[in-house]
């Protein structure tokens, strides 16, 4: 039987959703989210579960059964049956251990640790995935706009050459030309929208719920965009190397890999507990054979107490391999921790460049579009006069098109780079996001307009 996703419970359809709206909706509904929060609390059930160790440990019993037994006595062998029970309490305490609870609490503690910041990683992977699907949806949604004015432009473009070719200004070939280019802006406008189809499925996929629903979303074509980069790439590389959830994760892995190896050399040395229980003991309907007149009972307290020392004194190597495994597991953290900061720095370095690129590419595809923009008119202001051929004028339109969907694409670019370089220095969170500006909740190394 299907289900529906959470997320769907959570829509108010009278909603007007920007992106930190967006994001908190994700948080909300995604099903990653839950599962990282199942993981911290199980890391947190086991640290319980490592600390139950110091407690001792009280168990109730309870037996009976029918008996018959022999018992050999001077005139000869005496047999009985009857019936016994017992019930009593049982306590069992581990007084010393040499280290062996204290290092289990302390992985447990440092796996608690990790598993919190990688809950706090996973926070900001959700909402980095919904920041890039929102920003590309909103592309398509404006590529769309951009396909609607260039059909536009090649529809009045054709009625011109229509009218000069009914007047006989123009041949048959340019009319063709130009009903072509109308025929193909009508393609690239349904190509669009079936590319904003898709966008919005990405989307709803980001967010955990369902592709069947209608968000309303803002529009960002009118939103400032980041104008440069307030900090270096060193000094948000030194950043990310302190605040980075998945990076502290593994270092509180690399503390629990290291209680791991405490514990092992514990086992090395004997465990020292208490036992003592205490109950009653009954027979009853005790009868001898051969058969006799009588039938007897009894009943009985018993008690024990008494301290236990277990030291093993050889075990196959068991524990030296134990150790050897331990130390293994140990190194192979430590490397994974260097390669992660190896691999953040790379990251930084990266969006930094791809971001920097992206604010010069914005200026150029902006001058670009504006260039594109005064081109066409001119030339369509000398298309009716006729100095100009209807060539000239689908040449400019089509630079146009160009230019705005360039436009278009340098502004995704920027977005992207932009949440990217802040998702690479971990500092993307719920808290951030203010709402003010498209990369608002990813302000790390930006200034905007």
């Amino acid at each position: 039987m299907s289900r529906r996703p959470l997320g769907d419970s959570l829509i108010d359809a009278r909603k007007t959703y920007d992106l930190p709206a967006l994001v908190d909706l994700a948080l909300h509904a995604h099903p990653e989210t839950r599962a990282s929060w199942e993981e911290a609390q199980a890391a947190a059930a086991r640290l319980e579960k490592d600390r139950a160790a110091w407690y001792p440990r009280l168990t109730a019993m309870a037996f009976a059964q029918h008996f018959q037994d022999t018992l050999i006595i001077k005139t000869g062998p005496l047999r009985r049956n009857g019936y016994e029970g017992f019930g009593g309490l049982d306590l069992a305490w581990t007084l010393f251990d040499f280290g062996r609870r204290t290092a289990a609490v302390e992985g447990g503690a440092h796996r608690l640790t990790a598993a919190n910041f990688a809950f706090n990683r996973k926070h900001q992977e959700i909402a980095y995935r919904v920041a890039v699907a929102f920003f590309v949806y909103q592309s398509a949604l404006a590529r769309i706009g951009a396909a609607q004015a260039t059909l536009t432009a090649a529809a009045e473009g054709a009625a011109a050459v229509q009218a000069k070719f009914d007047k006989g200004l123009a041949t048959r070939p340019d009319l063709l030309l130009a009903i072509q280019e109308q025929a193909k802006a009508s393609y690239d406008l349904q190509d669009a929208r079936g590319a904003l189809i898709q966008a919005r499925a990405d989307l709803a996929a980001s967010l955990g719920i369902s592709p069947a629903h209608t968000l309303n979303l803002v529009d960002l074509s009118s939103v400032p965009l980041p104008e440069s980069l307030a900090q270096s790439a060193e000094k948000i590389a030194d950043q990310a190397l302190e605040q980075r959830p998945d990076l502290i994760a593994r270092l509180a892995e690399l503390r629990a890999r290291e209680a791991e190896i405490k514990k092992a050399w514990a086992d090395f040395w004997p465990k020292v507990s208490m036992r003592a229980m205490v109950g009653d003991q009954y027979w009853g309907g005790v009868r001898p054979t051969p058969p006799g007149d009588q039938s007897y009972s009894l009943s009985h307290l018993v008690d024990v107490a008494g301290l236990t020392l277990e030291w093993t004194l050889f075990d196959g190597f068991e524990r030296t391999s134990a150790i050897r495994e331990a130390v293994s597991r140990r190194e192979a953290a430590q490397a994974q921790l260097e390669s992660l900061r190896l691999e953040i720095v790379r990251d930084i370095w990266k969006a930094y460049a791809d971001t920097k690129t992206s604010l010069q590419k914005r200026d150029f595809a902006n001058a670009l579009l504006k260039a594109a923009e005064d081109a066409y008119a001119a030339t369509r202001e000398s298309y009716g006069h006729g100095l100009t051929t209807v060539i000239e004028l689908l040449s400019a339109q089509k630079d146009l098109a160009r230019a705005r969907y360039t436009e278009i694409d340098s502004r995704a670019a920027l977005l992207r780079s932009a949440a990217t370089l802040v998702y690479a220095a971990g500092e993307m969170n719920r808290g951030e996001a203010s709402g003010t500006t498209p990369p608002s909740p990813f302000t790390t190394g930006l200034e905007s307009r």
